[in-house]
């Protein structure tokens, strides 16, 4: 229903004379803020595999202000494939906390932000599984998921990989499969995705969750 009146022409016009109206749109996209994350596992099931590494910074429209970055000693032993795709070895978290601890300092981080991965599916599944793991509470902030923005936004690409879609933007896909590094190329893929949301007119939070909620689920 508040979708529709969006669209409605008069509604428009109005909403150019009565500032006020547009409250009811929320947050534009360049106030919202959000956490775009990253994470690295021992394997990629949720629930078998574990977290090493969970990266992200804080973001209010295209400008960065904060940053979370922790690597995590998971109970079992990072095996060989996972070292050659990743970087992360044993000896790199052996003194490092593990997830129970880790948890609640992200979710401190995150707050209420809207949270945005490339290929949440695989991320959230995660953080939500090694939540019930050790007894939290699992996050319940708004998601969004670049890798099903660019499908729609971007269609005909080869893949959807974020190195591919990265590179449709001329952006640099360094330090790939560590979590800052992904996080990094998110964040610059988020700013293209804001001016292209922007010129289909969706150009506030509100607008963009009715976007979201149409996408395909996989």
């Amino acid at each position: 229903m508040i979708a529709e009146l969006f669209k409605d022409k008069e509604f428009q016009t109005l909403e150019k004379e009565y500032k006020f109206l547009s409250r009811a749109r929320g947050e534009s996209l360049d106030k919202i803020e959000c956490v775009i994350f990253d994470i690295e596992t021992t394997g990629l099931e949720p629930t078998i595999n574990e977290i090493t590494e969970i990266g992200a910074f804080k973001v209010r429209g295209g400008q960065f202000f904060d940053l979370f970055s922790q690597l995590i000693k998971p109970r079992a032993m990072i095996s060989p494939e996972i070292t050659r795709l990743t970087g992360i070895d044993n000896e790199m978290v052996k003194d490092c906390p593990p997830i129970e601890t880790v948890l609640p300092r992200f979710r401190e981080f995150i707050d209420t932000a809207v949270l945005i991965a490339h290929n949440t599916n695989f991320d959230v599944s995660f953080i939500k599984e090694m939540s019930r793991r050790t007894n939290q509470s699992e996050p319940t902030n708004q998601i969004v998921c670049t890798l099903k923005l660019a499908r729609h936004l971007l269609p005909g690409l080869v893949n959807y990989k974020l190195h591919t879609v990265a590179s449709y933007f001329g952006i640099s896909a360094r330090n790939r499969h560590r979590a800052i590094g992904d996080v990094e190329i998110t964040f610059q893929v988020w700013g293209h995705f804001i001016q292209l949301l922007e010129a289909k007119g969706i150009n506030s939070q509100k607008a963009l969750e009715t976007l979201i909620a149409q996408l395909p689920k996989k």
